[in-house]
């Protein structure tokens, strides 16, 4: 009687493939999950830096009369200015678009004016490098 110990070729060869096709799928499971992952995160980075710039110029709103928006189209940045002093709306991080106006949001290039006895409708987007993008719209009021 022979000694039947081992495994065959086929017995390996099926086991190899097994093994290869449970690998293929746990790591593309892996990797779609750090995608989104990715995704989710820098959405969530930009909706948070968005949400400063409407939380800065909603404090300039809220406290002066009158205060002044600077927004360069070419470089797509933003500052707010009020008594001689100056902020920068927005991240290096990110392409900014801003519009602001009253009733609804205009795009400007340059300096505006705005006064607080007004409402002010704002539209921010940002765009990061991959080219995601985050759209916000809201609008501000002194009562």
């Amino acid at each position: 009687m022979k000694d039947e110990r081992g495994l065959t070729l086929y017995e390996l060869l099926a086991a190899i493939s097994i093994l290869f096709i449970a690998s293929a799928l746990i790591y593309g499971v892996f990797f779609g999950f750090n995608k989104n992952y990715n995704q989710i995160s820098t959405k969530n980075s930009m909706d948070q830096n968005a949400n400063l710039i409407i939380a800065t110029i909603k404090r300039h709103h809220l406290k002066y009369d009158e205060y002044q928006i600077t927004y360069n189209a070419a470089e797509q940045i933003a500052h707010i200015q009020v008594n001689g002093t100056e902020a920068i709306l927005g991240d290096a991080n990110y392409e900014l678009q801003i519009k602001a106006g009253y009733p609804e949001p205009e795009t400007f290039t340059g300096a505006k004016v705005i006064k607080s006895k007004y409402p002010l409708s704002i539209s921010i987007t940002l765009k990061d490098k991959r080219g995601q993008t985050y759209e916000t719209e809201t609008m501000i009021k002194r009562y």
